[in-house]
C-alpha cells in the first residue's frame, strides 16, 4: 500500500512539473506571438458570434489607440464604432456576406482613433463552425497606413511627372553624343522648336542652328562643364521654325561612362517667351516713371549706389531741378496740363541730354541728371547751362505758351560727398539755396551752407509724410474774460513732433507750408482735428468753448473751404458757433475779394470770423469797412510795448475803442505782464491771451482748465532751468561769446553741412549754455560741434544738447554737455580759471570773440 502511494506520488509530481513545462512554453508562444504581431503591425481577434464577444490581442489594441484592459471584450457595435463612418457600410456588408458564405473576407477601411488620428487597416477574417460550441470569426487587421500613404505619395508623383512630360511648354530630351543623335524626346520639343520629331533625328546640328548667334557663344563656354559631370542651366533664344524669336531655359544633365567620358545629355528645356516679356514689363513697370518714361528715383537710387561703389578714383555731377511754376499751372489750367508740361520736358531732356547724361524724374515736379566723368576744369556752370537748354523755348500747351524757369542744385562727387546718400541730401541742399535765390539760378553745394537752410528744406520735405503720420499735434491756449478771468474761448495752435528735429516751431515751418502750398492741407486738418476734439469734450460733458483756428489766405482762394468746414461740423453735430476762423490783415490787402466772399458765406453759416494781428497791416481800417468781423484782436507787438512807451498805451486805447465802436469784441495777444493786463482791463479790452493766465497746453490740460472754468494771473517769471543742474563751476561772461556750430551726427548718422551762428553766454568744464534762433530738440543722438576763439585759443567741443529754454518765440537757450576726457576737460578748467582772473581785472578780454551787444536777441535780430 505505501509502495502504492508512494508512486502516485511520484505521479502526481511529475505531471505537475510537465504541467508547468507545457504552460511556461505555451507563456513563450505567446510572448513570441503577440512581439511577431508588433514587429508586423499586426493585431488578432477571436470573435464569438452567438455571444457577441471579442478577443483582441494586445496589439491589436495598440493598433486602434486603446489601452489593453483584462476583462474587456468589445462587442460588434463597439468595433463598428471604430471604424470611419463612410467605411461601415462595406464592412457591415463583408460581415454579412462572412456569416452567409461561411467562408474568408478580405478588406481595406479606415479607423479613427481615441486621439482623432485617421489610419487604414487590412483586414482579414475567416469563418469557422465547430461540432461543438458556437460559430467563431478569426481575423488578423494589420496597419497600412505608411504603405497606404507612400502608395498615395508614389502615385501623386507618377501623375505630376506624367502631367509635365506631356506639357507642351516643357520639352524633355536625351541625346546620344557618340552616335550625334537625339533618340528620345517629348512632344514638348516640337512645340518650342518647331520642328518635327523626323527633323530634328535627321539634322543633328539643327540644335545649334537655330540659337541665337549671340548666345551660342557663352552657352558653348558653359557646355564644357558637362564633360566634368556637372549639369549646366541656361536661359538663350533661339528662332522658332517659323522666324519667331523664343526664349528658352535649357538644363542639361550629362551622363558619363564607366571611363568618365561623356556619352549622353538629358535634360529639360522650357520656353519662358512670356516670362522674358513680363520680366522686363515688370522692370519698366519698376524703373520708369509712367508719366513721362524717363528713369525713376528707384532707379536713379541704383545707378547712383552703382557710380559710387565703382568710381572711387572717377569724378561725376549730380543736378536736381525742379519747375518753379508747376503748381500755378495745374491750379490754373488743370492737372492734365501739368501733365502734358512734364511730358514735354522730358521729351526735351531725351533729345538734348540723353546721349551724355542720364536723366530720371525723382518726383512729382523735380528731375535728376547724372554727368559721369567730368574733368577738374569743367565749369560747373556749363553743367547748369546744359539744363537751361531744355526751357530755352516756351511751351506750347492748349492754345497757350508757357515760358518755364528752373533751379538748379549741383554736387561734384567725391568734393561734396563719397555716399550716395551725402551725394543726394547735398544736392537737395544745394537745389534749396538756389530756390532762395531766385528763379533760374543754379548752385554748387559748398560746407557753409548753414543748418537751419538744411533744416527748412528737410521740413518742406518731411511735411506731407508729417501729416499722414499723424506728427502734428494740437495746443489749446485759453481766452479769458477781462474782467473775472472765466474761460470764453481758446485758439487752436499746431505744433510739429519730427522724429529727427524734434518739436519743431510754427514760426519755422508754416511759411515753409505757405511756399509750397501745403499750407492748404494742413488748414483742413487743423479743422478737422478740432471738430473731433470739440465732439470729444462734448461727450465727457465739458462745458465746451468756441475754438478759433488759424486760416491761410491760400484756403480762401479754394472753393471748397466752406463745404469743408460745413462737412466737419455736420459729421461731429457741431454748432457753427463753436469755430471760429482767423485771419490775418495780409490775407485782406492781397485777396481782398475772394476773402469777403467766402467769409460771407461762413458768417451766414453762423462761423465767427476774427481778425488776427490788428494794426501790423496797412489798409486795416478801410477794410474792416468791408466786412463785419465779431472779434478783433490786437498785434502783441502793441501789447508788449504798452508799458514802456506812452505812444503805444494810446494806440491800443484807441484800438479797443474803435473795435467796439464797430461792435466788436477784443482780444489782446501776448499779454505777459501784470502791467500790461490792469492797463487792458482799465481800457475794457474784452478777453486776454497769453503767458499770463497760460501757455498753450495739450488738450488733457486744457480739459482740466475747462473742469475748473476760471483762470487767474500768475507770475510767468520762473526760475531757469539751467540752475541747480550744474556739476561744474561756471563762468558767466560780460558779454556773449560769438560760435559756429554745426552737426555732426543726426539720428545716428554722420552727416556733413555747414555751420550757423550761436552766442555762449557761460561756460563750465562740462559744457556752455548757448542762445540760438535754431529750433533744436533735446536729443542724445544729435552730435553737435561748436568751435569759437577764446584767450588767442580756437577751440572746438563737442556734445548734445541736454536742455533748452525758449526765451522768445525767435530765440531759445541751450544747455550744451561736453563730449570730452577727463584730461582736456582738466585744460579747460585751467584756461577758465585764468579767464575768471582776467574778467575781474577787465571785462574786455583780448583775442577772444566776445560780442558787446546789450543781449542775444539784439544780436540775432
Amino acid at each position: 500500500m505505501d509502495e502504492i502511494n508512494s508512486q502516485d506520488g511520484e505521479n502526481t509530481t511529475k505531471d505537475t512539473a510537465e504541467y508547468n513545462s507545457q504552460q511556461m512554453e505555451l507563456t513563450k508562444i505567446k510572448n513570441n506571438l503577440n512581439q511577431a504581431q508588433k514587429i508586423a503591425n499586426i493585431g488578432s481577434l477571436e470573435y464569438d458570434v452567438e455571444n457577441d464577444r471579442g478577443f483582441w490581442s494586445d496589439q491589436l489594441f495598440r493598433i486602434f489607440g486603446l489601452k489593453s484592459q483584462k476583462g474587456f471584450f468589445p462587442d460588434y457595435r463597439m468595433y463598428l464604432s471604430y471604424l470611419h463612418p463612410d467605411d461601415r457600410p462595406a464592412f457591415e456588408d463583408q460581415f454579412q456576406k462572412l456569416l452567409k458564405e461561411m467562408n474568408s473576407v478580405d478588406l481595406i477601411c479606415r479607423i479613427i482613433r481615441q486621439d482623432g488620428e485617421e489610419r487604414y487597416i487590412h483586414q482579414r477574417a475567416d469563418y469557422f463552425a465547430e461540432d461543438s460550441g458556437s460559430p467563431k470569426i478569426i481575423a488578423t487587421i494589420q496597419d497600412i497606413t505608411e504603405k497606404r500613404r507612400m502608395e498615395e505619395k508614389l502615385y501623386e508623383n507618377e501623375r505630376k511627372i506624367g502631367q509635365i512630360y506631356e506639357n507642351l511648354d516643357v520639352g524633355i530630351y536625351s541625346a546620344d553624343l557618340i552616335e550625334r543623335k537625339v533618340f528620345h524626346f517629348s512632344r514638348g520639343v516640337e512645340g518650342i522648336f518647331g520642328y518635327t520629331a523626323d527633323e530634328l533625328i535627321d539634322n543633328f546640328d539643327l540644335w545649334d542652328e537655330v540659337i541665337h548667334p549671340d548666345d551660342l557663344q557663352s552657352l558653348e563656354a558653359n557646355r564644357v562643364n558637362l564633360i566634368h559631370g556637372k549639369s549646366i542651366r541656361c536661359q538663350y533664344r533661339i528662332f522658332n521654325k517659323s522666324g519667331e524669336l523664343r526664349w528658352v531655359n535649357d538644363h542639361s544633365i550629362p551622363y558619363l561612362d564607366k571611363r568618365g567620358e561623356l556619352i549622353r545629355v538629358d535634360g529639360f528645356v522650357t520656353d519662358i517667351t512670356e516670362q522674358k516679356r513680363l520680366e522686363e514689363k515688370m522692370r519698366h513697370m519698376a524703373f520708369y516713371d509712367h508719366l513721362t518714361d524717363l528713369p525713376n528715383r528707384r532707379y536713379f537710387d541704383q545707378k547712383l549706389q552703382s557710380l559710387v561703389k565703382d568710381n572711387e578714383k572717377h569724378r561725376f555731377a549730380v543736378l536736381f531741378f525742379d519747375l518753379e511754376r508747376l503748381k500755378q499751372i495745374n491750379d490754373t489750367f488743370g492737372h492734365s496740363a501739368g501733365d502734358e508740361l512734364l511730358r514735354l520736358v522730358a521729351k526735351r531732356i531725351r533729345e538734348k541730354l540723353n546721349v551724355t547724361f542720364f536723366s530720371a524724374r525723382i518726383s512729382g515736379d523735380q528731375f535728376a541728371v547724372i554727368k559721369e566723368h567730368i574733368q577738374e576744369v569743367e565749369d560747373p556752370a556749363q553743367l547748369g547751362d546744359c539744363i537751361y537748354q531744355i526751357f530755352s523755348d516756351p511751351f506750347h500747351i492748349e492754345s497757350f505758351e508757357l515760358k518755364i524757369t528752373p533751379s538748379i542744385g549741383i554736387s561734384i562727387y567725391p568734393n561734396n560727398g563719397v555716399s550716395a546718400e551725402e551725394m543726394v541730401r547735398n544736392t537737395e541742399t544745394s537745389l534749396y539755396h538756389a530756390k532762395q535765390k531766385g528763379k533760374n539760378r543754379f548752385q554748387v553745394y559748398h560746407p557753409s551752407m548753414d543748418i537751419e537752410s538744411y533744416k527748412l528744406f528737410t521740413l518742406e520735405q518731411d511735411m506731407r509724410k508729417a501729416l499722414v503720420n499723424d506728427e502734428f499735434i494740437l495746443e489749446y491756449q485759453p481766452r479769458v474774460d477781462t474782467k473775472t478771468g472765466k474761460i470764453l474761448s481758446a485758439e487752436a495752435l499746431l505744433r510739429w513732433s519730427h522724429p529727427e528735429w524734434g518739436r519743431v516751431s510754427p514760426l519755422e515751418f508754416i511759411p515753409v507750408a505757405e511756399e509750397s502750398g501745403f499750407i492748404i492741407n494742413i488748414g483742413e486738418y487743423v479743422i478737422r482735428k478740432v471738430c473731433r476734439q470739440l465732439f470729444d469734450w462734448k461727450e465727457k460733458g465739458l462745458s465746451i468753448v468756441p475754438i478759433s483756428v488759424n486760416i491761410s489766405p491760400l484756403s480762401f482762394l479754394k472753393n471748397s473751404l466752406v463745404s469743408m468746414i460745413k462737412e466737419a461740423l455736420d459729421e461731429y453735430h457741431l454748432e457753427a458757433e463753436l469755430i471760429e476762423i482767423e485771419l490775418t490783415e495780409s490775407s485782406l490787402i492781397n485777396y481782398s475779394e475772394n476773402v469777403i466772399s467766402v467769409l460771407k458765406e461762413l458768417g451766414s453759416m453762423g462761423v465767427k470770423i476774427a481778425l488776427d494781428d490788428f494794426g501790423t497791416g496797412y489798409s486795416s481800417i478801410t477794410q474792416l469797412k468791408n466786412y463785419k468781423f465779431d472779434v478783433l484782436k490786437i498785434d502783441k507787438t502793441f501789447i508788449q510795448a504798452m508799458d514802456k512807451t506812452a505812444e503805444d498805451a494810446i494806440i491800443t486805447a484807441n484800438l479797443i475803442q474803435l473795435a467796439h465802436g464797430l461792435n466788436m469784441k477784443v482780444v489782446a495777444e501776448g499779454v505777459e505782464t501784470f502791467e500790461q493786463f490792469y492797463s487792458l482791463r482799465k481800457n475794457e479790452c474784452d478777453q486776454i491771451q497769453g503767458y499770463l493766465f497760460s501757455k498753450p497746453i495739450p488738450p488733457s490740460s486744457f480739459e482740466q482748465k475747462l473742469l475748473i472754468g476760471t483762470l487767474k494771473p500768475q507770475n510767468i517769471k520762473e526760475d531757469n532751468v539751467f540752475k541747480g543742474l550744474r556739476k561744474y563751476v561756471r563762468i558767466e561772461f560780460p558779454y556773449p561769446l560769438e560760435a559756429e556750430m554745426t552737426i555732426l551726427e543726426l539720428n545716428s548718422k554722420p552727416v556733413k553741412m555747414g555751420s550757423t551762428k550761436i552766442l555762449i553766454e557761460d561756460m563750465s568744464a562740462g559744457g556752455v549754455k548757448f542762445a540760438s534762433k535754431m529750433k533744436l530738440p533735446v536729443r542724445k543722438d544729435i552730435i553737435l560741434l561748436i568751435e569759437t576763439k577764446l584767450l588767442g585759443e580756437v577751440l572746438a567741443f563737442t556734445g548734445t544738447i541736454v536742455r533748452k529754454d525758449e526765451i522768445s518765440d525767435t530765440l531759445t537757450n541751450y544747455g550744451f554737455q561736453f563730449i570730452i576726457e577727463e584730461g582736456p576737460r582738466a585744460e579747460l578748467a585751467g584756461m577758465l580759471d585764468t579767464l575768471q582772473v582776467q574778467l575781474e581785472q577787465n571785462p574786455s578780454v583780448p583775442e577772444s570773440r566776445f560780442i558787446e551787444t546789450a543781449s542775444s536777441q539784439l544780436y540775432f535780430e
